[in-house]
């Protein structure tokens, strides 16, 4: 299986986010383990860099948590063609846009997020951390 997260569920692992953190925390262990293939996007990379360092003040953590983060996940680049895309849909969120053009272009299963509503005009399946877990289970 072969999943794109979303930047909210690394976020609310490195920021030990309550009530998020337990399930975002199993599919990114399940990514360590290589029972399934976790994805994030280029874009959501420096995203995740900018709000570890924001919220930490820290820049020697924020360059902690991405290091650590690559270890677990691949890092989806987008294509010039991906951007072109994402960006003719005209989609409220060209960030959203992106990911799930990026999760189209490497044939991801799902995109996993809390944010289900964001997603779900880009015809790419969706799913939370929890119910990515119980259909797993």
């Amino acid at each position: 299986m072969k999943i794109m997260c979303d930047t909210n569920i690394i976020i609310d692992v490195l920021l030990e986010r309550e009530p998020f953190v337990e399930d975002s925390c199993k599919v990114l262990s399940l990514c360590e383990d290589h029972r399934i293939d976790g994805f994030v996007s280029a874009s959501s990379v420096t995203d995740i860099y900018y709000l570890v360092r924001k919220y930490t003040h820290s820049t020697d953590l924020a360059y902690k948590a991405v290091g650590k983060l690559l270890e677990i996940v691949k890092v989806c680049n987008g294509t010039n063609n991906d951007v072109l895309t994402a960006f003719q849909q005209k989609a409220k969120d060209f960030e959203d846009c992106l990911v799930a053009t990026c999760a189209k272009s490497i044939r991801c299963d799902y995109i996993v997020t809390r944010n289900k509503k964001d997603f779900e005009e880009f015809g790419v399946p969706v799913l939370t951390p929890a119910e990515l877990l119980r259909q797993l289970s």
